[in-house]
């Protein structure tokens, strides 16, 4: 237990050199810098008055340490620091935070009602960030769910509009195309052509959206996102816009199968005699 500039009243300040034992990400949240400590500030109800990257004292009895704090997330009120740091500040450590890793599928909610149990005998509290992160996924699912299910209505829509447009095309060109089946196209080679043209109106307009997408979220990003949430990452999901791109390419050539049918049916003479 310290005292922090800052801070009222007793801060338990701890290392955890096992981390990786536990944390599926390698232990990451307890790699601190020599010289840092890491704060959870959403643990505490009001804030904590520090800023990351502000410099405090941490006295532990007689000893005292001069560290630059840094946030993070997931252990509570408490501050981590490294092994070399604790040790400076004290000579007989004492535990005061277990880690508990879950297994994979456990209930966020049973579990936390065992922990409950064991811990109230003794006085401790739990952090179940579990149930925390549980509830962020869930979250999550019902908005890509959303955007996805959004995003088959717009793709509906294009095919709608690409059969339209291919419509039309062949209305409006049915000499034209009469035309090139009396040169000596053939109605297979019609049809390729035709699809041709909606693969190349499905594709540009999927790529025009793909960078206009990308460019409003890399904005919504450094506008909204990153001023709130410094540790907030911007990711572009690569395979899915792979993905939502081929889909959508190959749903233009879908909408084209009815025009280029409807276009090869028609005869060079009925074509050309077309009014």
């Amino acid at each position: 237990m310290a005292r922090v500039s800052g801070l009222d009243g007793p801060f338990p300040v701890v290392a955890a050199p096992a981390a990786a034992e536990v944390a599926r990400d390698g232990g990451a949240f307890a790699q601190v810098e020599p010289g840092t400590i890491k704060i959870d500030f959403e643990a505490f109800r009001s804030g904590p008055g520090l800023r990351p990257g502000e410099q405090v004292t941490v006295r532990v009895g007689e000893r005292q340490a001069r560290l630059r704090v840094a946030a993070g997330s997931g252990w509570g009120p408490a501050g981590v620091v490294a092994p070399q740091t604790l040790a400076a500040l004290t000579g007989t450590p004492e535990p005061h935070a277990v880690w508990v890793r879950a297994a994979p599928g456990a209930d966020p909610a049973r579990l936390g009602g065992d922990l409950d149990e064991l811990a109230d005998p003794i006085g401790a509290t739990i952090e179940n960030g579990l149930r925390t992160w549980e509830s962020l996924d869930r979250q999550l699912s019902v908005l890509s769910w959303s955007v996805l299910g959004l995003l088959a209505v717009a793709i509906v829509i294009a095919l709608i509009g690409v059969a339209n447009t291919l419509g039309l095309s062949v209305l409006e060109r049915v000499r034209e195309h009469a035309l090139l089946r009396a040169l000596g196209l053939t109605r297979a080679g019609l049809r390729r052509t035709l699809a041709i043209e909606a693969l190349l109106l499905s594709a540009t307009a999927t790529l025009l959206g793909t960078v206009l997408g990308v460019g409003f979220a890399w904005s919504g990003y450094e506008t909204v996102i990153r001023p709130a949430l410094r540790e907030a990452a911007f990711h572009i999901p690569w395979p899915s816009l792979g993905a939502v791109v081929l889909a959508t390419t190959l749903a233009g050539l879908l909408a084209a199968v009815l025009p280029a049918r409807r276009a090869a049916r028609v005869t060079p003479a009925a074509g050309l005699s077309f009014d």
